[in-house]
């Protein structure tokens, strides 16, 4: 309802001036009828405007002419004639942006107003780009502290395997050299001596697999293949499950964080499989699909209690490590993906044998979605 006397068109401009999202109106067909202050601001300080500031051009026009060169440009003209065909309501899409201050990031949404009596459709461009630098530091911050913690886990697991197995060794040795030597004591002397050489070997052999599940030296003396075998064998002898291992030598990488990387995804995969699936069988693949490097681990037990795509239910079954994990395959350019059912789940890891850095796209493939693609 609009107060007596103020004129429903001079509200509405006014109203959008106001916001600091840059707004476009398209008609029924694309065309753009009207655009909002800070559109007009950021296209003149991109130097890409003319006197109309885009207006009378056709946006869906625009983003059909780009989308050969932008995988966000053909997103955007499909759900643009989506919302025209009344097949959905909304879109909303991140996308980079050049800038006379540099590179900036925007998130683009569309809609189509119920009320409008003509059927219009609304273009909003707003700057998140402060929101992405954060993320993109808060990412960065995570990665640093990640390749600490595997350092650490290094220096650990060194100091374990050189220093306290070494010592629990001496003991054993000590130990098997006194029962020798005290072939004639009390029985009691005997069983003490029993005990103490027992737990000596236990715990030696404890350390040593505690030093290995921290950082196994073969991952840096012959690589990922042996290390994901190692892993295989030794979970199916703790735990029972049989774990059927299928690996293409091919499909290792040479890179240590991606092979750091991925025996923590499957070293974290098989763990959920022993906590949380209670299936007694699981497989273990690593191998190449056209420009990636997957690593796949299946089980055939119930699966998670929550879908895998409700975080924190997610957390809460499968682990802290793989959220981490998650997150260390997205530096690296890769994904993780969690399907989970009644008859299992299937944790897959994949990651580009070639990173590329958006930084390396030739500026002509640059998405031009804003106002500077006009």
């Amino acid at each position: 309802m609009i107060a007596p006397g103020v004129e429903a068109e001079t509200l509405l401009r006014s109203t959008l001036d106001a916001l600091s999202a840059h707004i476009a109106v398209l008609d029924e067909v694309g065309t753009i009828i009207a655009v909002n202050q800070a559109w007009r601001t950021f296209a003149h300080a991109s130097g890409y405007a003319d006197e109309n500031h885009g207006v009378g051009m056709n946006y869906l026009a625009v983003c059909e002419t780009a989308a050969p060169l932008s995988k966000e440009a053909a997103r955007t003209a499909q759900a643009l004639r989506e919302i025209m065909a009344g097949v959905r309501a909304e879109f909303r899409m991140e996308y980079p942006c050049r800038s006379p201050e540099g590179p900036r990031w925007f998130q683009v949404r569309v809609t189509r107003p119920d009320q409008a009596p003509t059927r219009r459709i609304v273009i909003a461009h707003e700057d998140i780009t402060e929101v992405k630098r954060t993320q993109q530091e808060l990412a960065r911050l995570s990665g640093r502290l990640m390749h600490l913690q595997d350092e650490e886990r290094r220096a650990i697991a060194r100091e374990l395997h050189d220093t306290t197995a070494q010592n629990l060794l001496a003991i054993t040795l000590n130990t098997s050299r006194l029962r020798g030597q005290l072939d004639h004591v009390e029985e009691p002397v005997h069983r003490i001596l029993e005990e103490t050489f027992d737990l000596a070997e236990q715990s030696l052999q404890e350390v040593r697999t505690l030093s290995y599940l921290l950082h196994p030296p073969l991952l840096d003396d012959v690589g990922l293949v042996a290390a994901l075998s190692w892993l295989a064998r030794g979970f199916s002898e703790r735990s029972g499950v049989q774990v059927d291992i299928s690996i293409d030598d091919g499909a290792a990488p040479s890179s240590q964080p991606v092979a750091t990387a991925l025996f923590r995804v499957a070293q974290e995969a098989l763990s959920n499989v022993h906590r949380h699936s209670g299936s007694k069988r699981a497989r273990l693949a690593l191998y190449q699909t056209d420009d990636n490097v997957r690593l796949d681990i299946v089980d055939a037990g119930i699966g998670l209690k929550a879908p895998a795509h409700a975080n924190g239910e997610e957390t809460r079954l499968i682990g802290i490590g793989i959220s981490g994990m998650r997150l260390r395959l997205e530096q690296l350019g890769g994904q993780l993906e969690i399907k989970s059912g009644p008859s299992g789940t299937r944790v897959s890891a994949s990651l580009p044998i070639q990173s590329i850095s958006p930084d390396d796209c030739p500026p002509n493939e640059r998405p031009r979605l804003h106002t500077n693609g006009l």
